[in-house]
Formats: C-alpha cells, sequence, structure tokens
C-alpha cells in the first residue's frame, strides 16, 4: 500500500521558504501552500468569512464584499485572544482543505508549506519538518525589499512566530539561507535526494 510521506515546510517571515516550495515544485514534488488556502477561505461569499464577521463584526469587510485583510490583522497583532478567535476559526477549515489535497495526490511526496506550521502545532501531521533559517538582519532586508511591510509590522510579526531556538529543536532538516540563491539550490537538491533515499528504507 502506498504511504504518501507528509513534509512540512516553514521558516520566519522573510526566510525564503516559499522560495524553497518553488524549488521543490521545479523538482516535481506537489507543494500545498496553507498560507495561500487560507486567504482563499476567506474569499467574499465564503463560510469562513461569513465566520469572521460573525466574530469581529462587519466593519472588517470592504465596501466590495471582500475581507480588510490588512486591518483584522492589525487587530489580531494587537490582540493575543482575537488571534486565538480567529485560529479557531480559520485551522479547522485549513486542515480540512488539506486532507482533501492530500487525498488526491497519488506520489509519495508532498511539501505543505505554512508559515505559522510550528505555531498552530501543525507539525504533529507531518512525518518530517524541514526549516528555513536566516539571520533576522537579512530577513528584515528582504521584506522592506517587497515593500509589502514596514520594519514596525516586520517586528510585530516576529514576536508572533517562533523563535530561531525553537524552530531548531522542531526541525527535522535545516535550510540555510543566508547565502546565494545557488547555495540555497545546492541545500534543496541535496535535501530532495535524502527525501527519496529514505522512502526506500
Amino acid at each position: 500500500m502506498r504511504v504518501l510521506r507528509r513534509i512540512g515546510l516553514t521558516g520566519g517571515i522573510g526566510s525564503g521558504k516559499s522560495t524553497v516550495a518553488t524549488m521543490f515544485a521545479e523538482l516535481g514534488l506537489p507543494v500545498l501552500d496553507l498560507d495561500k488556502v487560507g486567504r482563499e477561505l476567506l474569499a467574499p461569499g465564503t463560510v469562513a468569512l461569513q465566520r469572521v464577521v460573525q466574530v469581529f463584526g462587519d466593519g472588517f469587510v470592504l465596501p466590495d464584499g471582500s475581507l480588510d485583510r490588512r486591518a483584522l490583522a492589525a487587530h489580531c497583532f494587537a490582540s493575543a485572544q482575537a488571534t486565538k478567535e480567529l485560529n479557531g476559526i480559520m485551522h479547522p477549515l485549513i486542515w480540512q482543505a488539506e486532507q482533501q489535497w492530500l487525498a488526491g495526490q497519488s506520489g509519495e511526496l508532498a511539501i505543505i508549506e505554512a508559515s505559522v506550521l510550528l505555531e498552530s502545532g501543525g507539525a504533529g501531521r507531518m512525518d518530517a519538518v524541514i526549516v528555513v533559517m536566516a539571520e533576522q538582519p537579512v530577513r528584515l532586508q528582504r521584506v522592506l525589499a517587497r515593500g509589502l511591510q514596514d520594519e514596525h509590522a516586520f517586528y510585530a510579526i516576529i514576536k508572533r512566530q517562533c523563535t530561531d531556538e525553537q524552530r531548531r529543536e522542531q526541525a527535522d532538516f535545516l535550510i540555510d539561507n543566508n547565502d546565494s540563491l545557488q547555495a540555497l539550490r545546492d541545500q534543496v537538491d541535496s535535501l530532495y535526494a535524502q527525501l527519496r533515499k529514505d522512502l526506500s528504507k
């Protein structure tokens, strides 16, 4: 009987985990981005958005019916209770979507990418966890270069995420992304070969 190995992929903001996920996809592995799943689940007219409105009020809905993600994120960053309530809505739905996706895979390995995989307890659903690491100044530079968050937002997110020490403790595999793109690709290629080799054990 075929057994699908679920490989969790995570890392702090600006670590480059999405770049690593793309590299694994280029090697032929199916990749599910749970952050993207979460965004899709909150599209206008969805059950998740309805529940968010019930809990947080319609002040977080824009005139076009879409979620004001920036405002909700700011609200949750300022309140641990609000974060807990939002997670209570989203995590079961994301987990359900993950299960449905996994059921449709025909290979032996699948990558589950999530920025809060460790913080949400999702590592327990994985057969192994890959953590992408990078020094904080490097990560900040990358985030600022994207232009999506400022320095204040970066540090606010950092406070909500695991520390590097906690990531190391929970990682089965570590990828260092402080160097060049080629150095990163070499590590991904090597880890892919190791994962394939482990399947034969």
